[in-house]
């Protein structure tokens, strides 16, 4: 019965990625359909939330730096939800910087996670597309600071942009795709979504190469 229990605990330990991603991809399956029966920004905020906790989770692996997340992501939590409550300058200043560090934080964990591992597995490949995916909500809140700090960076149709309006630029500035629609019009706006281009395709043939080169070492070591 013991040996049952540990095994169901590890388990579950080492798909801890594979939770983070379930995590993010809900926010663009669900998100968009939620906003016409709940304020759209609450909802967006509540998925950016489950998000962080998902993080802290993937990224427990070193307990001397368990504090640090776990306070940061409850700040960050705390910070949002007052935000969104009191709406003045403070609490959204406090809100955004938060949530960049703790996601500059998760993201710098898992890079390093990825490049220490020996062979591939199906929660490395998930730790590599989680990893993907949160550089670009990572750049949707600078995006968001931006905006703040240089109103009128962005040429965005129709409202003033909210974070669903930055989360759906910073994936399109990620992959390339470039519609259009969303333009970033200063030079620190352009500065930045150039510097999120380059990190988004150097992460793509970065990453596949080294699970290339991890799978290729793995397949000869077997044989």
């Amino acid at each position: 019965m013991h040996r049952s229990s540990a095994g169901v605990i590890a388990s579950i330990l080492n798909k801890r990625f594979s939770y983070l991603f379930f995590t993010i991809i809900l926010l663009f399956l669900v998100r968009p359909f939620l906003e016409h029966a709940i304020t759209a920004n609450i909802v967006t905020n509540i998925f950016f939330w489950l998000i962080i906790i998902s993080c802290v989770w993937a990224v427990h692996e070193k307990r001397k730096y368990q504090w640090f997340s776990i306070v940061t992501a409850s700040v960050a939590i705390l910070m949002g939800v007052m935000d969104f409550f009191l709406q003045n300058v403070v609490t959204s200043w406090a809100s955004q910087t938060t949530i960049v560090l703790f996601l500059g934080y998760a993201v710098s964990v898992i890079l390093f996670y990825l490049f220490r591992q020996k062979t591939v597995s199906s929660d490395l490949i998930m730790a590599a597309a989680s990893e993907y995916v949160l550089i670009g909500i990572l750049w949707t809140f600078l995006f968001y600071i931006l905006e703040e700090v240089y109103p009128g960076s962005f040429s965005f149709p129709g409202s003033k942009m909210n974070p669903a309006g930055f989360l759906y630029f910073s994936f399109v500035t990620l992959t390339t795709t470039g519609y259009g629609d969303v333009l970033p019009v200063s030079a620190q706006a352009r500065s930045l979504a150039m510097l999120e281009m380059i990190m988004g395709q150097l992460f793509m043939a970065i990453t596949v190469a080294r699970l290339v080169g991890l799978y290729t070492a793995s397949s000869s070591h077997a044989k």
